[in-house]
């Protein structure tokens, strides 16, 4: 069965990684260790939140520090089977075009080519001067926003 098949056989309340079932390799008081159902490798990983959450920032730093623990155990478990590189990807937010499931989580993934393409399917090149100027500016901007807003706080 194909992905979108399989997700389209459900409504959108439905989470596949709020009922896993006995899928858990390993989990936490925060996490838990699993494989992915669609994975891009065989060995594809996965770690997600046990608790319902869209975004690392929903989380509260025990909540975190158990989620990076299963992370690097699963790490772990990559090497055992004889991987020295693998590919750890976060997947937040809502569903919609680059996204399809609402709930907060970590692929693990061993001999991954991220590839030569960009986000638009275009191939990928390197930034200007004048692109990378705006870019550093936007940054610092996004930055100094955020820290006047912690002091506001």
């Amino acid at each position: 069965m194909r992905y979108t098949d399989f997700l389209a056989a459900h409504d959108e309340t439905f989470c596949p990684f709020c009922a896993p079932a006995q899928r858990m390799f390993m989990q936490n008081d925060s996490a838990f260790l699993t494989y992915a159902i669609a994975p891009y490798h065989p060995h594809h990983l996965l770690v997600v939140p046990t608790r319902h959450v869209l975004s690392m920032l929903e989380m509260n730093i025990s909540e975190v520090d158990a989620l990076w623990q299963l992370i690097r155990d699963g790490m772990k478990v990559l090497r055992s089977l004889g991987y020295e590189d693998y590919t750890v990807l976060v997947r937040e937010g809502k569903v919609g075009e680059v996204k399809s499931v609402a709930h907060l989580h970590y692929h693990i993934v061993p001999n991954t080519h991220i590839g030569d393409l960009d986000h638009k399917g275009e191939e990928r090149r390197i930034m200007t001067d004048e692109e990378t100027k705006a870019l550093t500016m936007e940054i610092r901007q996004a930055m100094e926003t955020l820290v006047s807003k912690e002091e506001n706080k």
